[in-house]
């Protein structure tokens, strides 16, 4: 028995159409499946997506981008973080796109491409104020000129990250014409395959600002989650293990802090912090039992949590219990445990089966 993530390829299948039809033709998607595709699984994911004709893909490391590539992955896939130099060999062997914010490390990476007789890919990325990675816009043009003369590297994309695409417009579109005059400026000098800028937020309130992009890059939305216009793909179970009919008044779990009455009904339910259902939400939800809406108990411990199932009729062990469903609203899970959407699913555990339906 395991708790369980069901997928929905149909809700995926709609976010992203959705999302087609908000960048336009001209543009195309690079999905984002970092951090095993924000928790729900990269390899699962990775194949859905390219069912559904999606060829390039987004990670944070070497490790995750492997991972895809020998999952059957052919198409472009961009390492967002810094490829360490022991990295950057097999990145080039797997023809990896690399992420690259220093010319030292572009240097190295044309050292070693020279080295092995080939050429490698590299996306340029331009700090306009997110202040993590990139190059600086006073550099750039130097910058620039700089890699042009390395013989082993190819200039395939540039791009930026907007930081605060949810929340400050007048940010936003500074970034967004600082961006596109380095653009117009190194379009004379190279022609760029990927050129992007807009993450999801910055593609659900942008795109129809910005008018020199080739490429979107898009996480959460995609999932369904953080915006009204894309369907949660999301549904996640567990199974009861055990079914505590209490006879007199006690304590539950850990610290006791909650008291069940007689004739209570507890249910103990697989999954628990260890799983990504962090100890801060005890007490604060509710689960779906046989289509009855019942309040979490007790302290969440690291594999297990219980439940007062005592208005559920007919309940026995193995009984899936629905921590949270297609339709439900996860900002208010996120929110009860002082976190963000992304930290709610991208937390799930690897004990978790994936299922995709």
């Amino acid at each position: 028995m395991k708790a369980k993530l069901y997928i929905s390829r149909e809700n995926l299948k709609y976010n992203i159409e959705y999302i087609k039809n908000r960048i336009g033709k001209r543009r195309k998607i690079i999905a984002m499946v970092k951090a095993n595709a924000y928790g729900i699984g990269d390899i699962i994911i990775s194949k859905e997506l390219q069912e559904l004709g999606i060829t390039d893909f987004g990670v944070a490391n070497i490790e995750e981008a492997l991972r895809i590539r020998k999952s059957g992955v052919e198409g472009m896939i961009l390492i967002t973080s810094v490829v360490k130099l022991e990295e950057v060999e097999q990145a080039i062997k797997n023809n990896i796109s690399m992420s690259v914010s220093e010319i030292d490390n572009i240097e190295q990476i044309n050292d070693i491409a020279s080295d092995l007789g080939v050429i490698a890919n590299i996306h340029i990325k331009v700090d306009t104020g997110m202040t993590r990675l990139g190059f600086s816009i006073d550099d750039i043009i130097e910058v620039f000129n700089k890699i042009t003369e390395m013989k082993n590297i190819n200039i395939q994309g540039i791009y930026t990250h907007l930081s605060c695409a949810d929340n400050d417009r007048e940010y936003t579109y500074n970034q967004i014409l600082e961006f596109k005059q380095v653009v117009e400026k190194l379009k004379k000098l190279h022609e760029f395959e990927y050129i992007h800028i807009l993450n999801s937020d910055g593609t659900e309130y942008y795109a129809d600002d910005v008018d020199f992009d080739t490429h979107v890059r898009v996480g959460i939305i995609m999932y369904g989650y953080c915006s009204k216009n894309t369907r949660p793909i999301l549904k996640l179970t567990a199974p009861i293990l055990y079914i505590n009919n209490v006879k007199k008044y006690v304590k539950v779990g850990y610290c006791g802090i909650h008291i069940a009455k007689p004739n209570d009904k507890i249910a103990v339910v697989k999954i628990g912090y260890a799983d990504g259902i962090p100890r801060m939400l005890s007490n604060k939800i509710k689960v779906s039992i046989n289509n009855v809406k019942c309040q979490q108990v007790g302290n969440i411990c690291m594999d297990m949590m219980m439940i007062d199932a005592t208005r559920v009729n007919n309940i026995k062990p193995n009984d899936e219990a629905i921590i949270w469903d297609y339709t439900d609203d996860l900002q208010n899970i996120a929110k009860l445990s002082n976190r963000i959407v992304y930290e709610v699913i991208s937390s799930l555990g690897n004990r978790i089966e994936r299922i995709v339906e």
